[in-house]
């Protein structure tokens, strides 16, 4: 829902929605998908067992949604970080605001990014086709950024750039998870990639 000024304005569903959405993050990030109960679920968000239902017909759907809700705000992250760089700017400072929107978005989103790195079965219907899309867009982005720098001498060009994104997100998730600052795991990173600050 939208005022006439453009504004986003939640509804008390939409809250309730999100704190449900929220509390499975939390079980699953805790218990994984097989320890994960609808009961301690509604519990956390402050809802009756029963009440989780009005809002997501399955257990399924909301773990689909913890999924997808995860990717869609990563992708924020990085999308209003390149935004921020001027002009678009060059590969290294693109690089360095990509490093620096993922350790944030882990750091914010912990809970969402231990669901979405679980080995959780997606199952193969609409939201298992909307939640490979989202990471594949992810990962293609990241793809983009690491080869731009590549071509660019940012960075050595030696490794895939698919490898060398993978490798990336993986040191940043691993420190960022383990509770390091993401100004710290970023200026860590652009050291050891030579990137210089900003």
């Amino acid at each position: 829902m939208t005022t006439d000024a453009g504004e986003q304005v939640t509804t008390k569903g939409d809250r309730t929605r999100r704190r449900l959405l929220d509390a499975a993050a939390a079980e699953l990030a805790r218990n994984g998908l097989a320890g994960a109960s609808i009961g301690a679920i509604a519990a956390a968000a402050g809802l009756r067992t029963g009440s989780v239902y009005f809002h997501f017909p399955s257990k399924d759907e909301l773990i689909a949604e913890v999924l997808e809700l995860g990717l869609r705000e990563t992708l924020v992250h990085l999308d209003e970080a390149l935004a921020s760089v001027p002009g678009h700017g060059d590969p290294a400072a693109r690089l360095r605001a990509a490093i620096r929107a993922h350790a944030t978005a882990v750091r914010e989103l912990s809970d969402y990014t231990r669901v979405v790195l679980a080995p959780l079965a997606v199952g193969d219907g609409a939201a298992a086709t909307t939640f490979h899309r989202l990471r594949r867009s992810y990962l293609h982005r990241w793809t983009a950024i690491v080869t731009e720098a590549q071509r660019a001498g940012v960075i050595s060009v030696e490794p895939d750039p698919r490898l060398l994104r993978d490798l990336l997100i993986g040191a940043v998730n691993a420190v960022s998870l383990a509770d390091r600052a993401p100004e710290e795991t970023a200026a860590a990173l652009d050291a050891l990639l030579g990137l210089g600050g900003s």
